[in-house]
């Protein structure tokens, strides 16, 4: 077994037709950026499937809790939760 860098916080965005469409690819993009200008690196973003949440996408799952239509503009206060974690 080859151990690997622990990753403290996961970030599951989902990639489904519906968060496609509203900006889940942007938002993973922004995110990345964001994380790289703060210097977190004990982030991990995963992509999803769809998470059935289509009327409230893009959705996003941040160590355990679920958020709805997710823009970029919300990222601030999402890394202020991560950090404060």
């Amino acid at each position: 077994m080859i151990p690997t860098q622990k990753q403290n916080h996961h970030i599951f965005i989902c990639t489904g037709k519906d968060c496609q469409k509203n900006g889940c690819e942007g938002l993973k993009s922004e995110l990345k950026k964001s994380l790289k200008a703060r210097n977190i690196k004990n982030v991990k973003i995963i992509k999803t499937k769809c998470m059935d949440y289509c009327k409230m996408s893009p959705n996003l799952v941040i160590n355990g809790k679920l958020l709805h239509k997710c823009i970029p503009k919300d990222i601030p206060s999402i890394l202020r939760e991560l950090e404060e974690s």
